[in-house]
């Protein structure tokens, strides 16, 4: 890090202004998880306005939303409603853990600091870095990834707070080209480093193996690249592109099958097993035009199902366990699929004929299908028994995204200004 770090600034706390629905919000506290016995009692609980959302960070399912200010980091605890700021001189950028409650934090001036929310006071991480360029958590919290603006990449124990590992990637790809990103593979032992600069490139590198790295190079193709995906065990990555996913077998570190489509592709993810690759995209289906989700298998490149969405591109959602995929179609209807048959096990319909579903989601243990629509109504379904548990709206608003929380303890639904929803279900009496 440069030797232009500055003191402190004093640190101007900033109080957001919240609109709550329920009147006892800042008293109660909510502790009922979501479930099938408690799914009926679901109730808005406080909705708060963070326009412009996309200029934040926000763990999926998180508690906490962060936001960087030149001085300081603005920190909404969706939970309580309530406003915490950390002293975050000439702040750059920060990230989250995957539990949501470890944040850290660069600077232009300033060392690395790791925040373990709600507490206020950070630890800093040492080390001879210059001015960070990007920055990747372990989703357990206890390992920070990061590279500088001279694509040295450290690797700190955050347990200790000591710096464990260096590498050099001044020369690689080559001087002159950028690095995008990078990623730690979930049980730590491996590191990516991406180039998308040009001709995109991935090094991989083994923690647990001093020096052991390999190149993967993107393979010619006429369409730009989109992203690279690994499977949960990165074992296997797909390179995507235009209407295609390269499949490369890590392990060997040899190309395998092409999965190509007649349409672009989205909203990619590989099964838990990583032996399937999901897409979202378009084709035609009995000479009509539609919105689909297609599966594959990851080492023969075969099609395994393809589930016809709608005309539209209306939402859809796949199981945690990959055992079901639920798509809504424009006419008010919600198909449930058996993933690994292609039958379909039942529909789910909407009392408003044609109620288009602005999205759908599983929750975390799979047990709850959840779906918000365009008349701003949030439903709650049993994805065992099919029987609908809930039905829940609020006045004049119009909800486009949902997702549960990490542990299916609460709701949240976004509209397209920014505004939050918290949803709960009533605290038991006993």
């Amino acid at each position: 890090m440069t030797s232009s770090r500055r003191p402190s600034a004093m640190l101007l706390i900033v109080i957001l202004v919240f609109t709550v629905i329920s009147c006892d919000v800042s008293t109660s506290k909510h502790t009922a998880k979501i479930n099938t016995q408690t799914a009926s009692s679901l109730a808005p609980i406080a909705s708060i306005n963070m326009s412009p959302l996309y200029k934040k960070a926000w763990p999926r399912g998180g508690q906490y939303i962060a936001e960087v200010n030149d001085q300081h980091i603005n920190i909404t605890d969706i939970l309580t409603q309530t406003n915490i700021a950390l002293a975050a001189p000439n702040a750059k950028a920060a990230v989250f853990a995957k539990s949501g409650t470890i944040l850290a934090s660069s600077s232009y001036t300033e060392p690395i600091s790791l925040w373990r929310l709600p507490e206020t006071t950070p630890t800093i991480l040492p080390g001879p870095y210059d001015e960070v360029s990007t920055m990747h958590l372990s989703e357990q919290g206890d390992m920070l990834v990061a590279i500088d603006i001279a694509k040295m990449v450290y690797i700190w124990d955050l347990t200790t707070s000591d710096l464990v590992s260096v590498y050099d990637f001044s020369s690689w790809p080559e001087s002159n080209r950028q690095i995008e990103s990078i990623k730690l593979s979930p049980d730590q032992s491996t590191i990516a480093v991406i180039s998308t600069d040009d001709i995109p490139a991935i090094k991989l590198c083994n923690l647990n193996e001093a020096s052991t790295c390999s190149t993967v190079v993107w393979p010619p193709s006429a369409r730009p690249f989109y992203e690279a995906v690994f499977s949960p065990d990165w074992n296997k990555l797909a390179l995507i592109s235009g209407a295609s996913a390269q499949i490369i077998d890590l392990s060997t570190n040899t190309a395998g099958p092409l999965l190509t489509h007649e349409d672009s592709i989205s909203n990619w993810s590989f099964s838990p097993d990583g032996t399937s690759f999901a897409v979202y995209t378009a084709g035609t289906i009995n000479q009509h035009y539609a919105a689909i989700l297609k599966l594959w298998d990851t080492s023969s490149g075969s099609h395994i199902h393809t589930f016809m969405r709608s005309t539209y591109n209306y939402a859809t959602t796949l199981s945690p366990t990959w055992t079901q995929a639920a798509t809504s179609s424009d006419t008010g209807y919600i198909h449930i699929w058996n993933i690994d048959s292609g039958i379909q096990e039942t529909t789910y319909t909407n009392q408003n004929k044609g109620t288009e579903y602005q999205a759908l989601q599983y929750s975390p243990d799979g047990t709850i299908l959840a779906s918000i629509d365009s008349a701003g109504t949030l439903t709650l379904w049993n994805a065992t028994t099919h029987a609908q548990l809930t039905t829940v709206s609020l006045p004049n608003s119009f909800p486009s995204i949902l997702d549960f929380s990490l542990h299916g303890d609460w709701i949240t639904t976004v509209t397209d200004d920014d505004h939050i929803t918290l949803w709960k279900p009533a605290e038991p009496t006993d």
